[in-house]
């Protein structure tokens, strides 16, 4: 999981194979249909950032982009639903249960944290159990009283979306990328309409057939009071198989478990204390030509401090992250206000810019995924966000604005699986 300027295109329709298509809408429809109403209330304080803050030349980084030192902490803060996520291990070799926040188990610790009202849950994992496989997804009620439980959202194997393996050529493919789409589209399958859950009864959310190597998938759950969630690899698909072992400690599927230490990050598995990054309106006056903006996307404390956007663990499983050091399946909703106040027509070029740069592409270190890309409140439009070491840069609009006038860019995304933390949205004046 895991940088390029790329290709850039537009998508105009939904994944046909889709179980529930619904048709692409504006991204005010669209985020409405997300909870867009309560990811809004997230925002923050509207921001204005002068000329004179910007910085003379071009970008001295490779790429060129900004060097993750100078760049600004992006308006916001990581907040909102906690976020539930299962990467740990990734590689599954054998069945049983993969994440759990319903208890301290004796053999991969965590800690109970039931969970209510509308969240998000991620899940990548890849199969290497020697024949197909299934991925489910559970949901128990511990309380005294009977709650309601639906899911939806966006889940694929690279069975169904297959992802090209040439980093050059891999622009809007794979897994990934198409989960990464739907939601930016707002293109979401029922997995399960609203049923009652009686006191210490279990419903399966979904379950999904790992034909090919690679699932990547995130749900969105509701519950009208307090659940937990279970994902759990079976070899037969049966519901009752999948219970059964995710009430065994001993029963954790086999694989590649990472945990985080004092060098490396680890791998997610459990409950994370934030889901949604929102930075309000963010009026920035634009200057003439020859200067440029960097702004800090998804990087973590490791990588500068003053710059951190994850959030700490609430209920992670003991051998894993302890902070949501991807942000994999949170969403980002950026807001640009981009104003010029001079009596001379200016143009700001709006940037998506990698902070790993390099001379040979690794697979890995790459962003590819969706963009809902609106520009003056026109209804949004689907682009490829695609970097990559060796080609950091892509281009999301270049837009002039005339005397006195002031264009509004919103961007809207989820962070896909593929990707490397670290990234940055790059404003020039052009």
């Amino acid at each position: 999981m895991s940088h390029l300027p790329s290709r850039r295109r537009l998508l105009l329709t939904a994944p046909a194979a889709l179980a529930t298509v619904i048709t692409a809408r504006t991204t005010a429809e669209a985020l409405t249909s997300s909870g867009a109403n309560q990811f809004a209330r997230l925002a923050a304080a509207a921001t204005v950032i002068g000329e004179s803050q910007w910085t003379a030349g071009t970008p001295t980084a490779p790429g060129p982009t900004v060097t993750r030192e100078l760049l600004r902490q992006l308006p916001g803060s990581m907040a909102g639903p906690e976020l539930v996520v299962s990467n740990n291990p990734e590689t599954v070799t054998g069945p049983g249960w993969l994440m759990q926040h319903a208890r301290t188990t004796s053999n991969r610790g965590g800690s109970a944290r039931a969970l209510s009202g509308t969240f998000p849950l991620y899940l990548y994992h890849q199969n290497s159990t020697g024949g197909t496989a299934y991925l489910h997804v559970l949901v128990s009620n511990p309380g005294t009283a009977a709650v309601t439980v639906s899911a939806r959202g966006s889940a694929w194997t690279n069975a169904d979306k297959p992802l090209v393996q040439d980093p050059a050529a891999r622009a809007g493919t794979g897994p990934c990328y198409a989960v990464s789409e739907d939601w930016a589209a707002g293109d979401l399958r029922t997995y399960l309409s609203s049923t009652s859950v009686d006191a210490k009864k279990v419903v399966q959310a979904a379950r999904i057939q790992m034909t090919g190597s690679i699932l990547d998938g995130l749900l969105e759950i509701t519950a009208s009071g307090g659940v937990y969630t279970y994902t759990v690899v079976t070899r037969d698909g049966n519901l009752t198989t999948a219970i059964n072992y995710s009430q065994n400690d001993g029963n954790a599927a086999n694989g590649n478990i990472i945990g985080q230490t004092d060098t490396t990050y680890g791998r997610e598995a459990g409950v994370y204390g934030g889901s949604r990054w929102a930075t309000g309106l963010t009026t920035i006056d634009v200057p003439a030509s020859g200067r440029h903006l960097g702004f800090a996307l998804n990087t973590t404390v490791r990588q500068v401090a003053a710059l951190d956007q994850t959030a700490p663990a609430t209920a992670a499983l003991g051998d894993s992250s302890q902070r949501s050091w991807g942000n994999y399946g949170a969403r980002y909703s950026v807001e640009f206000a981009l104003r010029n106040t001079s009596a001379q027509s200016r143009t700001a070029r709006l940037v998506f810019g990698s902070n790993v740069t390099g001379s040979t592409d690794v697979p890995g270190n790459t962003w590819n995924g969706a963009m809902a890309v609106s520009v003056d409140g026109a209804a949004a439009q689907l682009q490829t966000v695609y970097v990559r070491p060796t080609a950091p840069r892509d281009t999301i609009g270049t837009y002039t604005l005339a005397a006195g006038a002031t264009r509004t860019v919103k961007l809207d995304f989820t962070v896909p699986g593929l990707i490397t933390a670290g990234s940055q949205l790059l404003l020039e004046s052009v």
